[in-house]
């Protein structure tokens, strides 16, 4: 090899047409990689070199061109699938399923405009438009800030239509105060509960309804122990629990994409949400009541009596019926999520570490209890705080420290119990 004038040439081989091969290197800046392109010549005088450079800039100009052309030609929906395909592998598969999820409909409205093309405005009303809660409408704009901005790197549009997209601030009705602060159950009230489901089952016509109820029942109370993703309790599995040890093991979820008759499972959505749980001795006595009534070919522990899986649907359908039981509370509250914030404020009332809440939540931090599920204030916690600050002054606030310390040992020894 010799080099000349910035240009690189080697003999060519004994099949080949010219004496040499000339090659000239140039930086691709949408590739981000040094290439070259190459010609044939018969000599490598000054003169050759001078006249094959041109010749080179131009493959150069051309193969930029084309790409710059077809880069400005890429419709949004080629444009997604290019950020479908880099996201695979690159992050949890869970994460990957909500970028397809939350995007879906954008790509169907979107899909067949030239990419270049799409401005601020554009996707400003499609969000505003979004008939979705304000928190859900954070997480649609998210996902189309992480999809431009791939589209900026890789060179299809000069700048992202993001930096200038402003949605107007929500500001939190009372209606929404109280449908957040709301959504949880006391161990009381979770006691009624569970009484009116099993005396409804008793009343019930036929076996199969009964057991059905039973079963419903019996999930819930699960649900509300455990304290796990609907979808993890759903997707649980026999092969994932250790009745010896007393431990399931949570690594997939239910794919809500699947049907009750076929249901399927997919990995969890983070590598966090992938741990093993201690279960408490009712828990297991939950589990091995379903293992019971296990019917042979289904492996899923949470199904109906025509082996069918429990949906949260269904799960959500007959929570509400339990209204009455409680008519205080908002009928938005009888959802099964509401079991998840529960069990936290339970762990929170036993003194539990937030760390270990965390662990059993499946979290990645903290920053999901103090922002979501740890917001609410239960009976107890505000019973905990008058009784602590009830005679609290400066001058006595050492007695006050050591009336937390008794209460933090109270609850220790209630949580061990």
């Amino acid at each position: 090899m010799a080099t000349k004038d910035g240009l690189r040439y080697y003999p060519e081989k004994a099949s080949g047409t010219y004496k040499y091969r000339i090659y000239l290197g140039y930086y691709h800046p949408y590739e981000g990689l040094w290439k070259s392109v190459s010609c044939g010549s018969n000599s490598v005088t000054k003169g050759a070199l001078n006249a094959a450079r041109p010749k080179l800039e131009q493959k150069v100009r051309r193969i930029l061109d084309g790409f710059n052309k077809k880069k400005k030609e890429l419709t949004v929906s080629e444009a997604l699938n290019e950020w479908y395909k880099f996201r695979d592998g690159s992050v949890a598969v869970g994460t990957h399923t909500d970028d397809i999820d939350n995007t879906r409909v954008f790509k169907s409205i979107f899909g067949k405009w030239q990419l270049v093309k799409l401005e601020k405005d554009h996707i400003k009303d499609y969000l505003m438009n979004l008939n979705v809660a304000p928190s859900s409408r954070k997480n649609y704009r998210s996902k189309l800030n992480l999809f431009f901005q791939f589209c900026e790197d890789e060179g299809y549009i000069k700048e992202s239509p993001m930096y200038r997209v402003r949605l107007p601030r929500h500001k939190e009705t009372l209606a929404e105060k109280q449908k957040r602060e709301d959504k949880y159950f006391t161990v009381d009230e979770m006691r009624l509960l569970l009484d009116a489901m099993e005396e409804r089952a008793e009343r019930s016509t036929t076996e199969t309804a009964k057991n059905n109820k039973w079963r419903r029942r019996m999930f819930i109370e699960f649900q509300f122990s455990i304290g796990d993703r609907i979808s993890e309790s759903l997707g649980l599995r026999y092969q994932d629990i250790d009745f010896q040890q007393g431990v399931i093991y949570l690594k997939t979820q239910l794919d809500v994409n699947s049907s009750v008759t076929n249901p399927k499972v997919k990995p969890l959505k983070t590598t966090q949400s992938e741990r093993s749980i201690v279960l408490k001795k009712r828990e297991i006595e939950i589990l091995l009541w379903f293992w019971e009534r296990k019917h042979d070919g289904n492996d899923f522990v949470f199904v109906q009596e025509n082996d069918h899986l429990l949906s949260q649907s269904l799960i959500n359908d007959y929570l509400k019926t339990f209204h009455d039981v409680l008519p205080y509370k908002l009928i938005t509250s009888f959802v099964s999520h509401a079991m998840r914030h529960s069990n936290v404020l339970v762990q929170k009332e036993l003194g539990v570490d937030e760390q270990i809440i965390v662990a059993r939540g499946g979290w990645a931090d903290t920053q999901m209890i103090s922002r979501v599920y740890g917001r609410h204030v239960t009976p107890i916690l505000l019973e905990k705080a008058d009784h602590v600050l009830k005679d609290f002054s400066v001058r006595n606030s050492q007695k006050i420290h050591e009336k937390i310390r008794n209460i933090e040992e109270l609850s220790g020894e209630a949580a061990r119990a």
